[in-house]
């Protein structure tokens, strides 16, 4: 059996909570922006979940790229309004959002101290599906930036392939020198982050707060509710 030498993380919703920090973020936005202060908030974040979804797969197929994504889960969303909006305005919303979101993002110290702990012990990087401009930033606020270096940054954007493709896992290893079965993979998405990367021969675990039932019949080490629980596992 081969000895772990490498730990993968995804970023949102592993390393930290995005979804809580695009809530907010986004709350804020609408509520402040001149496209969107005197519409119902409430009911145009649920337009903006369910675009966003609808074309996250659209995302994933490469049939948009993430300016395409942005600009289109705007545009559809307030045409649920009757409203139009162009692409310079989704363009300054889109700016106006992404400061709100990240100044949401804040660290935690839990989670600095296992990923020192774990970068004294093991090689760790990142792949995530999460665009270019954000990333980087991301890790900036958790204040993560010196146990995850540029080149183990690993964004499907610039690499060209999505999880759960194969080859985003395979560019990966090659990139580290590592063999697959040298690799754990922690992630909250099943089909990106678990059974994408057992596909591809990784072992993994499911960070799994909301107690979410697997997809399909794969099995990873371990399944856990808080990051911090990976200790007992590595």
């Amino acid at each position: 059996m081969s000895v772990l030498t490498t730990i993968l993380f995804d970023l949102d919703d592993t390393l930290f909570d995005f979804s809580a920090c695009w809530e907010k973020g986004m709350q804020h936005t609408v509520a402040t922006h001149p496209l969107t202060a005197d519409l119902d908030g409430a009911a145009l974040l649920t337009a903006l979940r369910r675009h966003g979804d609808d074309l996250w797969v659209d995302v994933i197929a490469k049939r948009y790229d993430f300016t395409q994504y942005r600009q289109l889960r705007l545009q559809r969303s307030m045409a649920d309004f009757n409203r139009q909006v162009s692409v310079e305005e989704v363009d300054g919303f889109q700016q106006a959002y992404a400061a709100a979101c990240m100044d949401a993002v804040t660290p935690d110290p839990a989670v600095q101290e296992l990923i020192a702990e774990l970068a004294s012990r093991y090689t760790l990087g990142i792949v995530t599906n999460g665009p270019v401009d954000m990333a980087f930033i991301k890790l900036s606020r958790l204040g993560l930036s010196d146990y995850f270096p540029k080149e183990h940054v690993f964004l499907s954007e610039l690499i060209g392939y999505h999880k759960p493709d194969p080859r985003i896992y395979a560019t990966v290893l090659e990139e580290l020198g590592v063999e697959a079965s040298q690799v754990l993979f922690v992630g909250d998405t099943w089909e990106a982050d678990v059974s994408g990367a057992m596909d591809a021969g990784l072992s993994a675990v499911w960070i799994n707060p909301r107690g979410k039932k697997p997809e399909t019949s794969h099995e990873p080490l371990a399944t856990i509710e808080r990051l911090e629980q990976l200790r007992a596992f590595v």
